[in-house]
């Protein structure tokens, strides 16, 4: 197939930093074509994925805000996409409203939820979870695949260090300060990875975080490549305490993968990625984190390792796109002969 990816016009693909939907269009554009297929990626200035033709578009720098950067980058991806069989879509703020204008197949994954997909629920929408696909009943939703990781970029680590580890960033839903509280409750040390917080959350990040930065509680920044591997890795366990339904949760996989259990609350997507007892812990009151995270010697990293393998990887990932965009080419093509030929206009 001819597959054109829009990936964001933000930071490259793939991401040197974070960058969720970023990492995941990347994984698949190199997927795909290592498949065989021709891949047209349209991406940041500086993207590096290894495909047919990877393009960036110089007119996003005459927008001066998020959305017009991915009307500019989505518009003229389009024009460029021509002759492709499916457009696959990961820009979510302006991509849905493109769909209804184009001939070619055109779908959009559900990295975040954006205003824009309720005006158009009718486009097509791939979730990254069952629980992100019964919360959107109203979408138009072709079916679930689960993100996965490239585990050659995460190693199993058999050996473990005595800290927790908080990665993510510091809004209030991921829950940095209840973190803070199951190292404290434990005289634990905690490590926190995360960027600085944006303006609009730097007064809670002062209120709820900065005092408690002593002592055994750390803030290293970010970290990627190599040295989050290794920061997963020797951790004993990684602490994911939200305050809101994840739509997945990539850093509950490649914490597994490294063989690092991790010790979530039971809301989102973490009761798919995450075997309670088995590859980690779940909890429903914040409360009980402290006493699931005693337990986590108990679980064995060879398993956490093996049930990230057989669930999340990025070929598994590859593997689900693909049955996913037959099913979806060929109930297209259906329904253009249907229409053609309800209109009387003879079929091809």
């Amino acid at each position: 197939m001819r597959i054109a990816v829009i990936s964001t016009p933000h930071i490259p693909t793939p991401p040197r930093g974070y960058g969720a939907s970023e990492l995941i269009a990347g994984l698949l554009a190199e997927g795909l074509q290592r498949r065989g297929h021709e891949v047209r990626l349209f991406a940041c200035s500086g993207s590096t994925a290894t495909v047919s033709e990877c393009r960036s578009f110089q007119e996003t720098k005459l927008a001066t805000t998020f959305e017009q950067r991915e009307l500019i980058h989505v518009g003229y991806a389009i024009d460029a996409a021509r002759g492709c069989d499916l457009i696959h879509n990961h820009c979510l703020a302006v991509g849905p409203a493109f769909s209804r204008l184009v001939e070619t197949p055109f779908l959009t994954t559900l990295h975040y939820l954006s205003p824009i997909v309720n005006a158009f629920p009718a486009a097509a929408y791939v979730a990254v979870s069952d629980q992100q696909m019964r919360s959107l009943p109203a979408l138009n939703i072709l079916g679930r695949v689960y993100n996965g990781i490239d585990l050659r970029q995460f190693p199993l680590s058999l050996q473990h260090d005595d800290y927790l580890l908080f990665l993510g960033r510091f809004h209030p839903n991921k829950g940095v300060d209840r973190a803070i509280d199951v190292a404290r409750t434990l005289d634990r040390p905690l490590v926190i990875a995360a960027p600085d917080p944006p303006d609009d959350q730097r007064a809670w990040f002062e209120h709820h975080v900065r005092p408690h930065l002593r002592g055994r509680i750390e803030w290293i920044g970010p970290v990627e490549g190599e040295a989050k591997a290794r920061l997963l890795g020797r951790a004993a366990a990684t602490l994911l305490p939200v305050r809101w339904d994840e739509p997945f949760g990539i850093v509950a996989i490649e914490s597994m993968a490294c063989g690092t259990p991790p010790v979530a609350i039971r809301r989102g997507a973490f009761p798919e990625l995450i075997v309670d007892g088995v590859s980690g812990y779940l909890v429903d009151d914040p409360a009980d984190l402290a006493t699931a995270v005693v337990r986590v010697s108990d679980l064995d990293p060879i398993t956490c390792r093996l049930h990230v393998e057989q669930h999340f990887s990025a070929d598994r990932m590859v593997d689900a796109y693909l049955e996913l965009y037959r099913n979806y080419l060929m109930r297209s093509c259906a329904s253009r002969t249907k229409t053609k030929l309800g209109t009387g206009t003879p079929s091809s």
